[in-house]
């Protein structure tokens, strides 16, 4: 399930998205919450404003009713008519305030009515319209029971009193507010009906998703909308009852609120004018604001993978590209050419290392491969070398052996004396056989070198050749600390030996030295003072194979055969091979090689 994710290209992404996610998702979350305060609280305090500024419009067009109602009541016309006695002057002047009441009524479109009710009650001057036309009432009304007019001839002088909404049943049920000012000399009530839909001429009165309503102090609703029932409002509107302004939530709806005190003489009476508006209508602002933050989001996040993901391609690209490098080189052994525009990092280097290294590989392979063909060559050399020494020696000792024993066989007249030298002769002729048979056996694995180890071995090689041979021999041969591996003794030994039979054919040398220490590793020189020879015209010629095999043999334990000579002086031989066999190669086991037979004839140099 998870195999995907193990891939350096899907934790590549993984790592990119979280890297660009986290910091995204953190401030897109940080964003969220501040803009969802802001733009909540920015919501909110925009319907308050709007509240507020209905507010003020409705106390602006209050303070104008309280000014023309002071107005009325210093009139001349007014204070002429309530000084006259006769009845053909109160006629006149009733006639006169009559009219200077129509000019203001005709001005003021928000006033159905002004009217002049007296001490008693009775209404003196009465002036309406109907929206069209200004004029007076046909009949003058007795006010006395009207609850305006005793609530403000109760009234200090100039006292003021704003009644509530009232539906009046002449005028087809439009809400009336009557607005109502004590004389100074309390002479009589002035009294202005205020047209309740103008004051609310701003408001909305159909319901479009919020409601607009105003509540007296005791929470009894005074205007609303139409198709609006109070009676279904299930929230306590308590807290905007105290008066002030300002907002409460509900499970469903926001309220905003504000207070209107129509008149100063009187605190306690008060009209509150609130806004209840859903939550998904007050915060559509903030909804639009998540569904684009949400769209952005997601427009990001497809970023952020579009952008890890060509990332990670550009940065795993150059690690396939050696995958498959390697897996070619693998499969076909060829080196791979170094690819062009390889990036400058870690990554471009391992590219260029893997390169190097394959043609290094390369290189040592066909290195390898050539002296593996030598090693081969040498081997059959040796094995040709070995058939000539037991076909011209062992098998001829055999052969004459054989024949001196047939003819001891077959002649049964000869004397006994030709018979006892016969028979002798034949004896002595299985005796150098069996001597020549050990010297070959002796040659392919000396004995000395399994029973007394490479110091002894190389002691007896060198002094039984030096005898041989008349030279006069130097050894020093320092002890080793522990016996080396078998294929360092061998190794060793038969470079020895190679040596010392090379200076026995072709130099002539009167006097040879050995020398072996040990170190780090395990060193050995031959030198002789021969006839020496040009090492350079050898190694440019087919000849050689003696020194090339000496050569090859300590390169395959990973050490050094340097040879030195010049002709008429000598040759000297330095050898190096480490205690342990480091093998350079590991397509094949050299082991058969190094174990394998040394010349016991002669062998050119």
């Amino acid at each position: 399930m998870f195999r995907g994710f193990t891939s350096l290209n899907a934790r590549l992404i993984i790592i990119c998205l979280a890297v660009l996610l986290v910091p995204l998702m953190a401030v897109a979350l940080y964003g969220n919450l501040f803009a969802r305060d802001i733009l909540s609280a920015h919501a909110v305090e925009r319907s308050a404003n709007q509240v507020h500024l209905q507010a003020e419009s409705l106390v602006s067009s209050l303070r104008q009713a309280q000014g023309d109602a002071f107005y009325l009541t210093v009139l001349r016309s007014l204070r002429m008519l309530r000084q006259q006695a006769q009845a053909d002057q109160v006629a006149l002047w009733r006639n006169e305030v009559a009219q200077d009441f129509m000019v203001l009524l005709a001005v003021r479109p928000m006033y159905r009515a002004l009217r002049y009710v007296n001490a008693a009650g009775m209404e003196v001057v009465s002036v309406e319209t109907n929206g069209e036309t200004v004029s007076s009432a046909a009949a003058l009304l007795d006010r006395r029971e009207e609850a305006y007019f005793q609530a403000t001839a109760n009234l200090p002088a100039s006292g003021v009193y704003v009644s509530p909404f009232v539906q009046e049943e002449n005028e087809r049920g439009v809400p009336t507010v009557h607005y109502a000012i004590n004389m100074p000399d309390h002479s009589g009530v002035i009294v202005i009906d205020l047209h309740a839909g103008w004051l609310l001429r701003n408001l909305p009165a159909q319901l479009e998703g919020d409601i607009w309503a105003l509540v007296d102090q005791s929470g009894r609703h005074l205007v609303y909308p139409e198709n609006f029932d109070p009676g279904t409002i299930t929230d306590d509107l308590s807290p905007m009852l105290g008066g002030g302004m300002g907002s409460f939530e509900t499970s469903h709806s926001v309220y905003v609120y504000d207070t209107i005190v129509p008149t100063a003489s009187n605190p306690g009476q008060f009209w509150v004018l609130y806004r209840e508006t859903p939550k998904t209508m007050l915060y559509a602002e903030l909804n639009s604001f998540y569904l684009a933050a949400g769209g952005f989001s997601l427009l990001g996040l497809a970023l952020a993978a579009l952008l890890a993901l060509l990332l990670s391609r550009h940065l795993v690209k150059p690690i396939t590209q050696l995958e498959y490098m390697t897996a070619a080189f693998g499969r076909e052994g060829v080196p791979p050419p170094l690819p062009e525009n390889l990036p400058q990092d870690e990554i471009g280097s391992l590219t260029r290392t893997f390169c190097v290294m394959a043609r290094e590989l390369e290189r040592k392979r066909k290195q390898e491969h050539q002296l593996l063909e030598r090693l081969i060559r040498a081997q059959e050399e040796e094995r040709k070398l070995i058939a000539y020494d037991l076909h011209d020696g062992l098998i001829q000792q055999l052969v004459g052996a054989r024949f001196h024993l047939t003819n001891f066989r077959e002649q049964q007249s000869i004397t006994p004396e030709d018979a006892r030298k016969g028979l002798m002769r034949g004896c002595e002729a299985l005796t150098e056989a069996i001597v020549e048979g050990r010297r070959i056996i002796e040659g392919l694995r000396p004995a000395v070198l399994d029973d007394l180890g490479l110091r002894a071995a190389l002691e007896d090689l060198a002094q039984s050749t030096a005898q041989a041979a008349g030279w006069e021999l130097t050894l020093e041969l320092q002890p080793l600390p522990t016996e080396p591996e078998t294929s360092v003794g061998v190794t060793l030994f038969r470079i020895t030996q190679e040596a010392l039979n090379n200076a026995r054919k072709h130099a002539h040398a009167q006097h040879v030295s050995i020398h072996l220490y040990n170190g780090v590793g395990i060193g050995l020189v031959v030198e002789d003072d021969g006839v020496g020879f040009d090492s350079v015209a050898l190694a440019n010629e087919a000849h050689g194979l003696g020194v090339r095999t000496m050569q090859e043999r300590a390169a395959l334990l990973g050490g050094t055969c340097v040879i030195q000579s010049t002709p008429q002086q000598g040759t000297k031989i330095e050898v190096w091979v480490p205690n342990v066999p480091q093998i350079p190669n590991s397509g094949f086991a050299p082991l058969a090689a190094l174990n394998g037979a040394a010349p016991v004839g002669e062998e050119s140099a």
